[in-house]
């Protein structure tokens, strides 16, 4: 059995390129969760969601492959490269699903569940120290406290609700007394139509 030291795991984040994709990935996800995903996740969200798994997935490719030239083991990197398609299938199928009915990027394609999957993973993969059976098991014991965390931080969060009135009275004329989430539905029917 393979020993693992806390100060391996500290310079495996000496790479600054795991905060380059963490950091972004982080603060996209809440700003998102926040702003767009507050009264649920529309197609489009979804889609874009898919879109950022897919190009994620594509970075990741782009750091095993270049251990290739390196004494990296050649088994972890098959897993790993194989572990990656996997992920971005299935960023594709949110998209297609998106394209589709819609049920499955709704479902599968929530930000909050986008965000921590990209940043565990990405972990996973920039630190191959974290690239085992435990950490997948960390990620599905660590996920309800990552929700609860990110629930409580948005409640925090400023709303944009005050701010929405007088831009909906200008843009409609104070002659729709409707919600923003109604106005919201009817453009996205338009829009669909």
């Amino acid at each position: 059995m393979t020993q693992i030291h806390f100060s391996q795991i500290v310079t495996s984040f000496q790479n600054s390129d795991i905060l380059w994709l963490v950091i972004p990935i982080f603060f996209i996800g809440i700003v998102t969760d926040k702003y767009q995903e507050e009264n649920g996740t529309s197609i489009g969200n979804a889609i874009s969601n898919g879109a950022l798994i897919i190009f994620t997935g594509f970075s990741w490719m782009e750091i095993i492959t270049s251990r290739v030239t390196t004494d990296f083991p050649y088994d972890i990197m098959l897993s790993q490269v194989l572990f990656t398609l996997f992920i971005i299938i299935y960023g594709f199928l949110i998209v297609a699903s998106g394209f589709k009915t819609g049920r499955f990027a709704k479902t599968y394609g929530r930000i909050r569940v986008v965000t921590f999957m990209l940043i565990f993973f990405t972990m996973m993969i920039y630190v191959p120290i974290l690239y085992n059976f435990v950490s997948i098991v960390l990620f599905v014991l660590l996920f309800p406290f990552y929700y609860a965390f990110i629930t409580e931080l948005i409640k925090v969060m400023p709303s944009t609700g005050g701010s929405q009135t007088p831009l909906r009275e200008r843009e409609y004329g104070g002659v729709h007394k409707k919600g923003v989430v109604k106005i919201g539905k009817e453009k996205l029917r338009e829009y669909l139509e």
